[in-house]
């Protein structure tokens, strides 16, 4: 079997790691680096693979491979996707009298085609080779169809294959019951974890928490951990604490309310040994100078509670006020990564107390 993962932007090794830890008989084939792609085969009992898939935490979205084939840019390269999706079997997953749709996706520039007419081919492809190979037409239906195809040109390769992950997107957690106007999505929270080399039995703290995402990730992925979520906003407090209920973890998962500016008060010198947090970048919410202010506010504050050793992971796009907060705070860089997260690309900034 063989699969194509969709993730965020600038996390594709980061969902290759995990693919190669978590499902069995794994072997990554193929990354498109900063497009959010790669492609990977699996061997095993499909029913245990596919489980496996289901539970990956860096995942957007993942399709059962059926078809890859070379196409051109210009409106020949419609004809070529729909011999390869007449050819490639797509059609006997489709149950007798269950409807489909196809979602098209054009990757790169220069086509001639829409994403549109894409997904029109290889839906009009898939019902041909219904007819002739099983006898049978099945019927289209944009809204909540049984089957989702998949179907996508990236630059001049075509894929497409069987969604097995669900329309809704794997980083929209069923969890989030409330939602905090620029949420962090979950699949980054968990990436961010890694990159901050958070393990299980550390404490770790979000101390802009919004909604919670990163301090409940935290609390499904380490049993032992001590996690803490600190909010300066009441309403977004009581959003962290209704999401950790949703999600199971409230008991492992210790909300305040409380500034990021004087986290000493809070918990106490050299009390965390992970710091992991989405705060305001000053793009969609706030002013900008404003943000700046906040981070040099907070960073003193930050390098206060961190152990030695201790590294904060926190994603911005102002990155250089964040650094020279750091420097100030003598925290020092050590290593930082461009993702896309939502419409904007931002720096994921890893530090470290020495």
């Amino acid at each position: 079997m063989r699969f194509l993962a969709t993730c965020n932007p600038g996390t594709e090794d980061i969902v290759a790691s995990e693919v190669s830890w978590e499902v069995s008989g794994s072997r990554v084939e193929w990354i498109r680096e900063g497009a959010g792609r790669l492609v990977f085969s699996a061997s095993g009992d499909e029913r245990l693979v596919l489980e496996q898939i289901l539970g990956l935490r860096s995942i957007h979205s993942a399709v059962l491979l059926l078809a890859e084939a070379e196409v051109s840019r210009g409106r020949g390269g419609l004809r070529e996707a729909w011999r390869a999706a007449y050819e490639s079997g797509i059609h006997s997953y489709i149950p007798y009298g269950a409807s489909f749709a196809v979602r098209g996706v054009r990757i790169g520039e220069g086509h001639s085609y829409t994403s549109i007419e894409l997904a029109s081919t290889v839906g009009d492809a898939v019902q041909r080779a219904a007819e002739e190979g099983l006898g049978w037409r099945p019927q289209v239906r944009l809204n909540s169809p049984d089957v989702v195809v998949h179907a996508e040109v990236d630059d001049t390769t075509f894929r497409a294959g069987i969604l097995v992950s669900g329309e809704r997107s794997r980083h929209r957690r069923r969890y989030r019951v409330y939602d905090h106007p620029a949420a962090l999505k979950a699949s980054l929270a968990y990436s961010m974890l890694l990159l901050a080399g958070a393990r299980d039995g550390d404490t770790i703290l979000d101390p802009m928490c919004g909604g919670g995402t990163v301090a409940i990730e935290a609390a499904l992925l380490f049993e032992s951990s001590r996690i803490y979520c600190v909010e300066l906003n009441r309403r977004h407090a009581a959003g962290a604490r209704l999401n950790a209920e949703s999600a199971r973890v409230s008991s492992r998962v210790e909300v305040y309310w409380g500034d990021a500016r004087s986290l000493e008060d809070l918990l106490g010198k050299d009390s965390v040994d992970r710091i992991v947090s989405n705060p305001p970048y000053g793009i969609r919410l706030g002013d900008p100078v404003d943000v700046r202010q906040l981070y040099r506010e907070f960073m003193p504050s930050a390098a206060a509670v961190l152990r030695r050793g201790g590294t904060a992971a926190i994603i911005t796009a102002e990155t250089e006020a964040l650094l020279d907060a750091a420097r100030q705070s003598r925290l020092r860089l050590k290593t930082s990564r461009r993702v896309r997260h939502g419409d904007l690309w931002v720096d994921i900034v890893v530090l470290e107390k020495s």
